[in-house]
């Protein structure tokens, strides 16, 4: 894959979700190797909160 394309994948928290999903399910490993995606992936999901909630604050005025 070409490297501006591999840069871009970085955003996109489905990567960070699939590398767990082969570590748990194919390799069998658990999250204490995976933290660093898991903390990642919850990044992702406080920053998308925050987001969703100052849109609907927004909304609501």
């Amino acid at each position: 894959m070409p490297f501006p394309i591999q840069l871009i994948t970085f955003v996109i928290p489905l990567r960070y979700f699939l590398v767990i999903l082969r570590g748990v399910i194919v390799k069998g490993i658990g999250l204490e190797y995976l933290w660093r995606e898991t903390s990642v992936l919850a990044f992702f999901t406080v920053l998308s909160l925050l987001l969703a909630a100052r849109a609907f604050r927004k909304t609501m005025q």
